[in-house]
């Protein structure tokens, strides 16, 4: 209900083990309808769960929800704006100059009538410089198959080395973790796979 509920949240969420923090800064609570979280809420739970050191991921939705999230300072949209309407050049640079990380989820949206326009804001938002990190929000999406999500990220416009990007290197540098994680090297922890075809043709 206020800023001091949404830090009490947050603190017992840590105290009971979490590693991110999610905020539903845009919700959508009918088809035509997202509300948005009140900023001073927002930005009292970021505060809070970054002097625990722990990321801010954001469900944003459209607009009002990424303005929040930016205005707040979270660390990652967990998906591009479903509703990109006014999503302009001018916000994705403003999240960009914060450092913030976007995770595509294309799959998520495949079937939305404007699955080409969130495909553009999220190729725009990596030509100024974002971020990307790979995932496809399954356990809300029953299927594991990431096959779709590798087909709408090239219809983006991204290649496969873009792709392995989001995969290996931009996650490491996201959790920090990159002297261990996110390439392959004497003594980094990694889980190969070998493929009969080459990536870069196929």
């Amino acid at each position: 209900r206020d800023a001091r509920e949404a830090v009490a949240a947050v603190e017992a969420n840590i105290r009971g083990g979490a590693d991110i923090i999610k905020l539903f800064t845009g919700s959508w609570v009918s088809r035509e309808k997202v509300l948005p979280m009140p900023e001073p809420m927002a930005a009292a739970a970021v505060r809070t769960a970054h002097r625990s050191g722990r990321l801010v991921f954001s469900h944003s939705s459209n607009l009002a929800g990424t303005q929040v999230a930016i205005d707040s300072r979270v660390d990652v949209l967990a998906h591009a704006p479903e509703d990109t309407r006014g999503i302009d050049d001018a916000l994705l640079k403003r999240a960009v100059a914060q450092g913030m990380t976007m995770i595509p989820t294309l799959k998520l949206f495949s079937k939305d009538d404007n699955i080409a326009e969130i495909r553009r804001v999220v190729r725009r938002f990596h030509e100024l410089g974002g971020s990307l990190v790979f995932g496809t929000d399954t356990g809300y999406l029953t299927d594991y198959d990431v096959v779709e999500e590798f087909a709408q990220l090239t219809k983006a416009g991204f290649t496969w080395s873009d792709i392995l990007r989001m995969l290996t290197e931009n996650p490491a540098r996201l959790f920090k973790d990159q002297k261990n994680r996110g390439r392959i090297a004497p003594g980094m922890f990694s889980d190969l796979t070998v493929l009969e075809a080459d990536p870069a043709t196929d």
